[in-house]
């Protein structure tokens, strides 16, 4: 069963009102439209957010690991310390996202879009990676 985006953010809020962290843990987010709503922290490990607009959300410190974000829209996304071990990123939009103090390692961003305003961590070098340089701005989801 797909979850809407405001069921998310009712799970959200209700769990941080339990001081809880809310588990989104292989849920199907598909398509679904989180554009700019604050998912800091949480559990969305293994989740099928393939094709998911999160551009300009708020990712900082959560958890992806094993989450399939192929050609998600991450533009202007904040993925700072986000745990990515082993997501799929392939296709996703990377443009203006941050992803300084992010560990990439076994990350496949096979053809995922990049610019100059893309954050990336310390010594990561993103055309060794078979990623797609697009000077273009992000934020638009194609």
């Amino acid at each position: 069963m797909q979850l809407t985006r405001e069921e998310i953010i009712a799970t959200i809020k209700l769990a941080h009102r339990n001081g809880e962290v809310p588990n989104l843990r292989q849920a199907d987010l598909w398509w679904i439209n989180l554009n700019e709503t604050n998912l800091q922290g949480i559990d969305l490990s293994q989740a099928y957010l393939r094709r998911a607009d999160l551009s300009r959300a708020n990712l900082q410190g959560t958890l992806l690991t094993e989450a399939d974000l192929s050609g998600a829209n991450l533009s202007g996304a904040n993925l700072r310390h986000a745990e990515l071990s082993r997501a799929d990123l392939h296709e996703a939009d990377l443009r203006q996202a941050d992803l300084r103090e992010t560990d990439l390692r076994g990350v496949n961003l096979r053809r995922a879009k990049y610019n100059d305003a893309t954050l990336w961590p310390a010594n990561f070098e993103p055309d060794q990676m078979d990623t797609i340089y697009d000077s273009e701005p992000g934020y638009a989801f194609s």
